[in-house]
């Protein structure tokens, strides 16, 4: 039954199968546009989507963000970081590419998903961020709080001793 129901299992094959298969997106569509980077900046400036010069910023920049957060994501380094920057990219993309496909969505959807889901769940345990998280010093991690139950001490003061004095009384 285990098989069937997953709740409490552990999620970092799952997150790792996003990062590599994402992240070798990213990777790879990174550099098939430096390959040809002329003809994407040109691509980028025919959209009319911004500024001729800020486009031409824009298809210059954007394949090496995406190597390089490709790479990151990959290999599970800053993922929440990594996570946020990509998910701008998709968001970006979104809302500039036009689909003109039959399907009423496009993978952008899919992939953004994907990495909002690195962004709060973490690269899982097969990650460079789980490697150095666990080399952490002892000295690193604040101490505990130790608390410690209070008991109330009743101090007695000492009693003053009562001297008894003897007279001699005469009665005759």
């Amino acid at each position: 039954m285990r098989l069937l129901f997953k709740a409490r299992g552990d999620a970092s094959l799952g997150l790792l199968l996003i990062r590599l298969t994402l992240g070798g997106v990213f990777l790879f569509a990174g550099a098939s546009k430096l390959l040809h980077l002329e003809e994407f900046i040109k691509n980028v400036q025919s959209m009319g989507v911004m500024p001729q010069d800020l486009a031409f910023v824009f298809g210059f920049v954007l394949p090496f963000v995406e190597v390089f957060f490709g790479a990151l994501y990959i290999i599970g380094f800053f993922t929440p970081i990594t996570s946020f920057v990509l998910s701008a990219l998709l968001a970006s993309f979104l809302l500039t590419l036009k689909n003109d496909a039959e399907i009423p969505y496009t993978y952008n959807w899919v992939f953004l998903a994907c990495t909002i889901c690195t962004m709060f769940a973490g690269a899982g345990l097969i990650s460079f961020d789980a490697l150095l998280d666990r080399k952490k010093k002892p000295a690193d991690i604040p101490p505990q709080p130790v608390i410690i139950e209070e008991k109330k001490i009743q101090i007695i003061e000492p009693i003053e001793p009562v001297v008894v004095r003897e007279e001699k009384i005469d009665i005759h």
